[in-house]
């Protein structure tokens, strides 16, 4: 029979304090970590801060992956529905390219992409619960997106970076919109917003 000797009460009181901060820690970075936005991939034309139009990434894989998002041989299914995204600069209409999201050569498809160069993005999952925001399209478009910056373009002076969802006024930063089925959205850069600003689009002509 072995006995403890009057320290050990006070090293296992130690050891779990220890083990208790070591937790916290990983806690906190796990947080963070969950907090941190997507990014841009730095191979992806600078890291998204290139100036208008922006093609579709040639091999999306990496951007596809920065953004938390799937890929797969096949469109899922369970979850399935359209949205419109119109981006101006100026007032000039800039391409939403098609093949943002999908490899055309492995035949991939991104959870987000685009067929053509619409403007209608498709938003598709294999499970109900999955939610997709703006962010993650730029994302694996390869274009910087915040409140202040369009790709290259950067608010300041008299520009500055104008979103609406549905002919509506969106606040904040235009990356944390969470997509939903049928939304217009418009992103539109310059000293002015548009006028009038598109509120509507018809999904049922232009399925793709």
């Amino acid at each position: 029979m072995t006995t403890e000797g009057p320290r050990a009460p006070r090293r296992r009181a130690v050891l779990l304090a220890v083990v208790s901060a070591l937790a916290a820690v990983a806690l906190l970075v796990a947080a963070a970590g969950a907090l941190e936005p997507p990014r841009v991939p730095a191979s992806y034309a600078g890291g998204g801060t290139a100036l208008p139009p922006w093609p579709a990434p040639v091999t999306p894989a990496e951007g596809v992956r920065a953004a938390g998002l799937d890929a797969a041989p096949s469109e899922g299914m369970v979850q399935h529905f359209h949205v419109h995204l119109d981006v101006l600069v100026d007032g000039r209409p800039v391409p939403v390219p098609a093949n943002i999201g999908i490899d055309v050569q492995q035949q991939l498809y991104s959870e987000i992409h685009t067929h053509a160069d619409t403007g209608v993005v498709h938003a598709e999952a294999a499970d109900a619960g999955t939610t997709f925001t703006l962010g993650q399209l730029f994302v694996e478009w390869g274009v910087r997106l915040d409140a202040r910056h369009l790709g290259g373009l950067e608010a300041g002076d008299d520009r500055r970076l104008w979103a609406f969802v549905d002919g509506r006024p969106l606040e904040g930063d235009p990356a944390d919109l969470r997509l939903v089925d049928h939304q217009e959205i418009v992103l539109a850069f310059g000293t002015e917003p548009p006028s009038p600003v598109p509120s509507t689009f018809d999904f049922v002509a232009n399925p793709t």
